[in-house]
């Protein structure tokens, strides 16, 4: 670990609410001659005002008996569900109403109800998108972005998008800016993110003027241990979670396709702008901010994404803090709309990550590699395993990754049996909420937020695992619970 990658965990611990006073003249001394920290830390600062984390008031332990109470699945449940069965796709109020508990740590949505208008209802959108989620098997798809307010010198930026996914959990997102911009300090916000299932590469700005001769500061590049699943910009399974806090306000077409508007917070809304997470410069967006979404009722793919200013007081005292000019709550801030999706299967080769050759192991090769066997859910529901494998070394990294998959939906099982104590592998941060699987396992949850999947951790006596999916809550606490792995509390 590098001595900046030190200082920024110190600086989203200290973010986080956690303890380091200690190091804090050291932190602040080190961001103010670095830019790359200096970057880190102001673009966390935008991400914490677009979605706002803080401790949940006390309140009733309900999470325990909710989870107790759901039905724990059966023989014939365990045979794979087909795409239109399957008790995964039949109780969607059951996973809305345990999210809703287990998720009061965390403050999202906003003023919208669900509607009760007739036509299509909120619940119908969700059990649309979360029934399309699994039957995906590929996607090219291409988008176009206009984005108003980066800068006073550049009021407006195009850029193109092309996101593609090929089962088992590959994925593709190329950012391209086409914004003529008026001087060399603006860079091009070019982003390329890959991911494998096992490994992720995310290449983003150089963070030098435009104006240098090619090649002569080359973009900033990273290769992980796994990653977020940009899913929601294809699907928007993580998005559409539940029908809580979001309002149905009509149908349309977009050409031959049948579309449902959907309004939701841009809190609520996050996962659907995964390249605002991965890279580069943007605009900062208020939490409460509007936004519209157009997805065709029967891909479910979103047709188009628009942001509007909200239109209120606590929005105004945002523009004041960031010394933003006031903006017209009718003009889109930013704007995403789909213009291509191919019919056919992207290219297998545009999934390698550069310079990494895939290491994927059958299990017992796997155990062989490590050490230990890894521990392994006996119930996955419908999901598959699709990669077995053993991540590059690294403090914050698991050892061993089992990647199980069906369609967009997917579930990693990062372990590390020398990562006991928090924050070396694993960590959730305070939002994590206390939970009981069924079976009494002791586990801790953290709902998804932007850029980051919904994440579960589980804390053995000589092990310690990290689960991460796009999963309904009560699905994965099911599986979570047949893991051969007794939680136990942290201190």
């Amino acid at each position: 670990m590098t001595h900046c990658d030190e200082i920024q965990l110190a600086l989203s611990a200290r973010m986080d609410g956690e303890h380091v006073d200690h190091a804090v003249p050291a932190v602040d001394e080190h961001v103010q001659g670095c830019a790359r920290c200096r970057t880190f830390a102001e673009r966390s600062e935008q991400v914490r005002a677009a979605v706002r984390i803080r401790a949940a008031e006390p309140v009733p332990d309900l999470v325990s008996g909710i989870v107790q109470e759901l039905e724990t699945p059966g023989p014939a449940a365990r045979r794979r569900a087909s795409p239109s069965h399957g008790w995964r796709r039949a109780m969607p109020a059951a996973a809305a109403l345990v999210a809703g508990v287990v998720a009061g740590s965390v403050l999202v949505g906003g003023p919208f109800r669900t509607s009760d208008e007739p036509g299509i209802s909120a619940d119908a959108v969700v059990q649309g998108v979360r029934g399309a989620s699994p039957a995906l098997e590929s996607f090219d798809g291409r988008f176009e972005i206009v984005e108003r307010g980066l800068d006073p010198a550049v009021p407006v930026r195009r850029l193109d998008v092309r996101m593609a996914f090929l089962a088992p959990q590959r994925f593709y997102l190329d950012v391209v800016d086409r914004t003529a911009y008026p001087s060399s300090s603006f860079t091009p916000n070019d982003i390329t993110y890959i991911d494998d299932s096992a490994t992720s590469y995310l290449s983003g700005p150089t963070g030098c003027p435009a104006a240098l001769p090619a090649g002569s500061c080359p973009p900033t590049r990273a290769t992980v241990t796994s990653g977020s699943s940009p899913t929601d910009l294809m699907v928007p399974v993580t998005t559409f979670g539940s029908a809580a806090g979001m309002r149905v306000i009509g149908t349309d077409r977009i050409g031959e396709a049948e579309v449902v508007r959907v309004e939701l917070t841009f809190a609520r809304a996050a996962p659907l702008f995964p390249f605002l997470w991965l890279d580069g410069t943007w605009r900062p967006f208020f939490r409460g901010d509007r936004v519209e979404v157009q997805l065709d009722t029967q891909s479910w793919v979103p047709r188009r994404l628009t942001v509007y200013p909200a239109s209120s007081e606590e929005r105004r005292a945002w523009e004041l803090r960031f010394g933003r000019a006031p903006e017209d709550p009718s003009t889109p801030i930013l704007d995403v709309r789909a213009t291509s999706v191919a019919a056919s299967e992207p290219d297998p080769a545009l999934f390698e990550v550069p310079g990494v050759t895939s290491d994927a192991l059958s299990v017992s090769g796997l155990a062989e590699r490590v050490g230990y066997r890894p521990a392994a859910p006996t119930f996955t529901g419908s999901l598959e395993l699709a990669t077995s494998a053993a991540p590059r070394p690294g403090p914050h990294a698991p050892r061993s990754l089992l990647v199980y998959a069906d369609g967009l939906d997917f579930l990693r099982i990062g372990e590390r049996p020398d990562a006991r104590e928090p924050g070396r592998f694993g960590s959730l941060g305070p939002q994590a909420a206390r939970v009981v699987l069924p079976g009494g396992s002791i586990a801790y949850y953290a709902p998804p937020v932007a850029g980051r999947a919904t994440r579960l951790a589980i804390v053995g006596d000589d092990t310690r695992l990290l689960l991460e999916t796009n999963l309904p809550v009560r699905e994965l606490f099911a599986i979570a619970g047949s893991i051969p792995v007794q939680g136990r509390p942290l201190p």
